[in-house]
């Protein structure tokens, strides 16, 4: 009975310390809300989050890594990337997408 109290607390501290790193913001397209659906994806050296866009213009994205990461847009059938560092702590990207020449490009506001 106490090696499974002791193995259960054990797991529960573990998951506690994997806790997931996050980053939040907006994405906007000629200073107007991109719109809800637009796919978001962040790699960190091989660990990937994805989500999408919402209703009132916000992204979310939460993964278990840290570091020098790459934030890419997909956006009118075409990606577009920008390099972002991730915290243990919640940071904010507000986002500007512009098409320049035919090429998609991503700017942190």
């Amino acid at each position: 009975m106490m090696r499974s109290v002791l193995i259960a607390i054990f797991c529960l501290g573990l998951a506690g310390a994997m806790g997931a790193a996050e980053i939040h913001g907006t994405v906007s397209d000629g200073g107007k809300a991109v719109p809800e659906g637009v796919a978001l994806k962040l790699d960190c050296s091989g660990t990937t989050a994805t989500a999408q866009k919402d209703q009132f213009g916000s992204y979310s994205l939460k993964i278990g890594a840290t570091g020098e990461c790459q934030l890419s847009v997909d956006y009118k059938k075409a990606s577009a990337s920008l390099k972002v560092t991730v915290y243990d702590k919640p940071s904010r990207y507000d986002l500007v997408v512009t098409e320049e020449g035919g090429k998609l490009t991503l700017a942190r506001k």
